[in-house]
């Protein structure tokens, strides 16, 4: 979320909490051994989320526009109640566990009511589940490089924000010794975000949130319940819908 006054201070600091709704879905191929492939597939249903949403502009107070640019940003989101079901109930109900973070440099120019630039970070984005015979956990640990665009309809009480970036995983976690170990992976993502904040501080936001990664698998495998193989390919992806409150100063 970005808005304020087209020429002035910025807050200097945001914070933001609330729930939301997130969908998981996940679906492999990974090789038989024989030429063939095998479908692994996960898909959540819709599960409640909690999340949140940080930034802070250390020279907000500045008289100056390119210095009022810079910008430190975090967000993280974790999933509550998620109810496991594996195709076709192979493997079981094992539990699940979600959660997610992302901490992110930026640098948003002011032009009048405009604010344009972007952000690059780190961030981690796991799913947990028991050992069963489908999937295998996943940890995704990744660098961002994004873009960002905002602007603001009314002076301070309603703006809009749309990000869009590309996530370089260089861990995959628990896929890397059941699919291989010379896996890859590339992921994409996108958000936009309605909100504004009153004079004496009460901020809020509604926001959309769109992640994708792309999968290949290749390299040597380890004997593990979920283990699949060589070679194969998948995609990893979920969408949030989220509603935050919370202060500016």
């Amino acid at each position: 979320k970005e808005s304020s006054k087209s020429s002035g201070e910025m807050p200097v600091f945001q914070i933001l909490v609330g729930v939301g709704v997130r969908l998981l879905d996940i679906d492999f191929d990974v090789g038989t051994g024989s030429g063939g492939t095998d479908n692994r597939k996960f898909d959540s249903g819709a599960f409640f989320d909690v999340g949140g949403h940080l930034q802070i502009r250390p020279m907000g107070r500045s008289g100056s526009p390119a210095a009022q640019a810079f910008v430190i940003e975090a967000d993280g989101g974790a999933g509550i109640g998620l109810d496991a079901a594996l195709q076709d109930g192979v493997g079981g109900s094992p539990d699940v566990k979600t959660w997610r973070v992302l901490g992110q440099l930026g640098y948003l120019y002011p032009i009048k009511r405009l604010r344009v630039g972007g952000l690059v970070g780190l961030g981690v984005d796991t799913f947990d589940i028991d050992s069963n015979s489908v999937l295998p956990s996943r940890q995704y640990i990744y660098v961002r490089i994004g873009a960002a665009l905002a602007y603001t309809i009314l002076e301070d009480f309603l703006g809009f924000r749309v990000d869009g970036g590309f996530r370089w995983p260089f861990e995959l976690g628990d896929i890397e010794d059941a699919f291989g170990n010379n896996s890859t992976a590339l992921g994409f993502d996108a958000a936009a975000t309605l909100g504004g904040r009153l004079d004496v501080g009460f901020t809020y936001a509604f926001r959309y949130i769109w992640e994708r990664y792309k999968l290949d698998f290749a390299g040597a495998t380890q004997n593990v319940p979920a283990m699949g193989g060589p070679g194969g390919d998948g995609t990893d992806q979920a969408m949030t819908f989220q509603v935050l409150v919370g202060w500016s100063l």
